[in-house]
């Protein structure tokens, strides 16, 4: 199963776990072995970064509805035709948890309603700022609690989406009457976590094919 994802060409993400250049990168695979796995080197302002044999990193990837993670070592440096690093292949990946992944600028009108004592308060009206399979931040001049909750309503190019959502942080931006809210998705199916998820990844290869990303 692990093989059948990891397709040559599949972007990447290698989180360097140690070590002076410790940090995240981006690359891509460029082969599949039995037991390895061969990626292409990280660059840094045009320069490849000189990952030592034996450093240990973590490595993700995503498909169409998940995200995926696995911790192996870097057991050999290729210079050329290019530089690449072979990394030793496991048995089995994990699966990145839903609120861990990758969020995209996504720009949408939106509407809300509060939920209060007395029920559902008036729709109000805000600007998606951006998207993640776990939740999403919205501009709005309505000021909202944290931990409140509400339910959101907006259009995506995968269908409209109507589900609640838990206020984590509202932050009222400077010299404006305006709030940047970041929300949770709450008790969300996984049929409309995954319509999300499919939209977020959607957004992210048009952004590529326009060299956003």
């Amino acid at each position: 199963m692990l093989k059948k994802k990891l397709i040559l060409g599949l972007a990447i993400e290698l989180d360097v776990l140690e070590g002076e250049y410790k940090g995240k990168y981006r690359t891509r695979i460029e082969e599949v072995g039995e037991s390895i796995l061969v990626v292409g080197a990280p660059f840094k302002q045009r320069e490849v970064v000189p990952l030592r044999e034996g450093t240990k990193v973590t490595l993700t990837f995503w498909d169409e509805s998940a995200a995926y993670s696995f911790e192996g070592k870097i057991l050999q440096r290729i210079a050329v035709p290019i530089p690449m690093l072979v990394l030793e292949l496991p048995r089995s990946v994990a699966k990145v948890q839903r609120r861990n992944f990758v969020r995209v600028a996504a720009l949408y009108p939106l509407s809300f309603r509060s939920v209060t004592k007395e029920g559902l308060s008036d729709t109000q009206q805000g600007t998606l700022l951006d998207l993640s399979g776990g939740g999403m931040r919205f501009l709005t001049k309505n000021h909202l609690e944290s931990n409140a909750l509400i339910f959101v309503q907006l259009s995506l190019p995968k269908g409209d989406l109507q589900t609640p959502v838990r206020v984590r942080r509202a932050v009222k931006i400077e010299d404006s009457n305006r709030y940047t809210v970041s929300v949770e998705f709450h008790d969300i199916s996984e049929r409309e976590r995954d319509q999300i998820i499919t939209c977020v990844f959607d957004i992210q290869r048009t952004m590529r094919k326009k060299g956003l990303l």
